[in-house]
C-alpha cells in the first residue's frame, strides 16, 4: 500500500498515525501545505498540491488527511487518486457540501450519530471508524517525565469555550430569549440524548435574526451578529455554552471533595471564581506533559463536547491509553464499548457523576482495577493496526 499523507494543519495524529501505517507495511510519502482560511476553496494551495502529486510521479493508493478538507477532493478526483480522511474533530467545521460526494472519497468519523445525520442528507461517502490511542508512546513520556507532576484526586485537561449564545440572546426579546433558555436547560439536564438539531429550526432562526436585525442599530453585538446567524451557528452556541456549564459545575463538586487540578488555555480569572477550590494551571503539552497527569490523577474528567452526538472522543482514549481512569458521559458508544465500574466511570445526570467521584475516590482498589481494565481495553481494542486494517477493508470492499 502506498499512499500519500497530506498535512494542512498540526494535529495530534500528525506523528503517530503515519509510524501506524509503516508498521503494517505501507509506504508512506509525507508531504506538508500551509492551513487554508477557506477549506472550500483555495486556488493556492490546490494548485500546490497537484504540482507536488505530480513531481513526485507517484502512483498512490490513495491520499490522506487528518479531518475532511473539501477543497482537496476535486484535486484529487482529476489526479484520479482516491481521498481518505479520519476526522476527530465533530460536528465538522463546515456545512455538507457536493464536494464531499465526490466518488473518490472514503470520509471516515468517530460519530456514528454525525455519519447518520450526513446519511440522511444524501451524502453517501461517509463511514463510522472510532478513533484509536498509542499506549506505548506515551508510556514512554510517563517514564521520562513520570516526575514532573505529584499527582492529585481530579483533574481535568481542556478547553472551557468560548459561545457568542450570550452576546447573541441578550439582544432577543423577553419571549425568545426565555424559548432558547429552556431548550438549552432541557438539554443539559438530558445526557445520551442531542436534541438541539431536531429543536431549533429555521422558524426559530429567522425569529432570532429578524429581532437581532431590528435591534442593529443600537445593540453592538447585535450589529455584529445580525442577519448571519445560521441554524448550525446557533446549535454551536448552544452546545459549546451547555459544555462550558458542564464542565463547570463537575469541577465545582469535585474541588470540595479532593485536590483538583485544571489545565487549560481559558485565562484562570476568567474561570477560577466558580471552581472553588480548583487549582487553575495554564495550557499542556499533548506529547510529554499531558500523559503524566493522565496517569498520576485518581479520576480525569472527560465531559464530552455535547455537539458530539454518539462518539467516544479522542481525549478519552488517551486517558486510558495513560493508564488513567476516566469519568465521562453515557453515550451510545461509550455504552456499546465499556462498561461503568469495570474499564470506565460513565454518569448520565450530574449527580450520578458527583456519587462516581465521591465513592470511587475513596476506594483506591476499585480505581487500580478499572485503570488496569481499560488500559487493556485500548491496547487490544482500540489501536491504530486495528482502524488502520478497517479502514483498508472498507476501501477494498467500495
Amino acid at each position: 500500500m502506498k499512499i500519500i499523507f497530506i498535512r494542512l494543519f498540526e494535529s495530534y495524529y500528525d506523528k503517530i498515525l503515519p509510524a501506524a501505517m509503516r508498521r503494517l507495511g505501507w509506504q508512506v510519502d509525507e508531504e506538508s501545505f500551509y492551513t487554508p482560511a477557506d477549506q472550500t476553496r483555495d486556488d493556492r494551495l490546490q494548485q500546490m498540491v497537484r504540482d507536488r502529486i505530480k513531481d513526485k510521479n507517484g502512483s498512490y493508493d490513495f491520499a490522506f488527511t487528518v479531518n475532511f478538507w473539501p477543497l482537496l477532493a476535486p484535486v484529487l478526483d482529476d489526479l484520479g487518486i482516491r481521498y481518505v480522511s479520519w476526522s476527530y474533530d465533530a460536528p465538522l467545521a463546515f456545512v455538507g457540501t457536493p464536494e464531499m460526494e465526490r466518488k473518490n472519497n472514503y470520509i471516515f468519523l468517530f460519530d456514528r450519530g454525525q455519519v447518520r445525520n450526513y446519511k440522511k442528507q444524501g451524502i453517501t461517502r461517509v463511514w463510522h471508524l472510532p478513533l484509536a490511542s498509542d499506549p506505548d508512546i506515551f508510556s514512554r513520556e510517563i517514564e521520562r517525565h513520570g516526575d514532573e507532576f505529584s499527582g492529585c484526586g481530579v483533574s481535568f485537561i481542556g478547553s472551557f469555550y468560548y459561545s457568542p449564545y450570550p452576546s447573541v440572546v441578550k439582544n432577543l426579546s423577553d419571549h425568545l430569549r426565555g424559548y432558547l433558555d429552556g431548550i438549552l436547560t432541557a438539554q443539559r439536564n438530558l445526557y445520551g440524548s442531542y436534541l438541539l438539531p431536531q429543536v431549533i429550526d429555521d422558524k426559530i432562526v429567522g425569529a432570532v435574526n429578524a429581532e437581532l436585525l431590528r435591534k442593529k442599530d443600537t445593540s453592538k453585538d447585535a450589529g455584529v451578529f445580525a442577519g448571519s446567524v445560521s441554524k448550525e451557528n446557533l446549535i454551536y452556541a448552544m452546545a459549546t455554552r451547555i459544555t462550558c456549564f458542564d464542565r463547570l459545575t463537575l469541577l465545582a463538586v469535585a474541588s470540595k471533595i479532593t485536590d483538583t487540578r485544571v489545565f487549560t488555555s481559558n485565562k484562570p480569572d476568567e474561570i477560577s471564581g466558580t471552581l472553588f477550590k480548583a487549582r487553575v494551571k495554564g495550557k499542556v503539552d499533548y506529547h510529554t506533559q499531558m500523559p503524566v497527569i493522565f496517569n498520576r490523577s485518581r479520576i480525569n474528567l472527560c465531559p464530552t463536547l455535547r455537539c458530539i452526538e454518539t462518539g467516544i472522543p479522542l481525549r478519552a482514549l488517551d486517558i486510558m491509553a495513560c493508564h488513567g481512569v476516566v469519568m465521562m458521559p453515557l453515550s451510545e458508544e461509550t455504552a456499546e464499548y465499556f462498561e461503568n465500574g469495570t474499564d470506565s466511570l460513565l454518569y448520565s445526570s450530574d449527580e450520578e457523576a458527583f456519587e462516581l467521584m465521591r465513592f470511587y475516590l475513596s476506594h483506591d482498589s476499585e480505581i487500580d482495577r478499572i485503570r488496569e481494565n481499560a488500559y487493556e481495553k485500548i491496547r487490544t481494542d482500540f489501536s491504530f493496526e486495528k482502524r488502520l486494517d478497517t479502514m483498508a477493508r472498507i476501501l477494498k470492499e467500495n
